[in-house]
């Protein structure tokens, strides 16, 4: 999903990820008697120059009819209501204050830190510990070198929509705002306070994340995205990921009762791993072929 991965984040890393240079992404092919359907794992935000956009990729992509996202976030038209839906859950209630809510150390992180990716703490003060987290991670991956309008989804949704192939979505701009709004507040907090760990332990995060996805390496990417989030999280891991992988599956395996071609481009974090959407289709004796 896009916020999660904002939230996230050797010579061959340095390689791909400092210049132009050629990606090799994960494709998946599931196949009846009258449908296609391709599944393809994405980043949302990349820096600029990497190649991704392979034969195999590009050539699914074109004979589709229908392209799924999780979410209409890339469409112009759903801008002014996605800003509406962040501001009416961004704020804190009167006279609570973030700095109030996390520990003393993440507070001193955070006055450290938020000046070197274009805020300050003051700005931060009023806002609910889940977008805190949101702009301080969008401010590290821009000051990072990395652009949001490199990402998969920002290049897939515009070339489908202009060909006039049929869009559709898993969930809703409300629904996508709402994991991050709806959580408890102890478990908002915790998101940021080991995201504010994470930036002075892992900087690199994103990183080894764009550099397994480029490499195809499955393994890597659910040892990215995951790994820590099922240790130290699992209420949000349930939520952001486990909770919505099954949904997803639940429309695909619908989708296979119909007919046509249809390509998926989801956040690549959900598909690998024991309740990844590629095992869980899978497990339903769904044949996928790829990795």
């Amino acid at each position: 999903m896009k916020l999660i991965e904002t939230v996230m984040g050797g010579i061959a890393a340095a390689a791909l990820l400092t210049g132009a240079a050629s990606a090799d992404p994960s494709l998946w092919h599931i196949q009846d008697e009258d449908s296609d359907i391709y599944v393809f794992g994405t980043v949302h935000i990349l820096r600029s120059g990497i190649e991704w956009q392979t034969e195999d990729v590009m050539a699914a992509f074109n004979d589709a009819g229908t392209v799924y996202f999780e979410a209409p976030v890339n469409d112009p038209e759903h801008a002014t209501a996605m800003q509406q839906v962040v501001f009416a859950n961004a704020m804190n209630p009167a006279g609570v204050t973030l700095s109030s809510l996390v520990s003393a150390e993440t507070w001193s992180s955070i006055e450290t830190f938020a000046p070197q990716v274009g805020f300050s703490a003051a700005q931060l003060q009023s806002l609910r510990p889940w977008i805190a987290t949101v702009q301080l991670s969008v401010g590290f991956i821009v000051a990072s070198g990395y652009d949001p309008a490199s990402g998969v989804e920002a290049t897939l949704w515009p070339l489908a929509s202009e060909t006039g192939k049929t869009l559709a979505y898993f969930e809703t701009v409300e629904e996508q705002i709402g994991f991050f709004a709806d959580l408890p507040q102890d478990v908002e907090v915790r998101l940021l306070e080991e995201t504010m760990a994470e930036f002075e332990a892992s900087p690199d995060q994103l990183d080894r994340l764009v550099t397994s996805w480029a490499n195809g390496d499955q393994a890597a990417i659910d040892e990215v995205m995951n790994d820590q989030m099922r240790a130290d999280a699992p209420e949000l891991h349930d939520v952001i990921i486990v909770q919505r992988n099954a949904r997803w599956v639940e429309e695909i395996s619908e989708l296979l009762e119909g007919s046509g071609t249809v390509f998926i481009a989801v956040g690549s974090g959900h598909l690998p791993g024991e309740q990844g959407v590629i095992s869980l289709l899978r497990d339903r004796g769904i044949e996928v072929s790829g990795p």
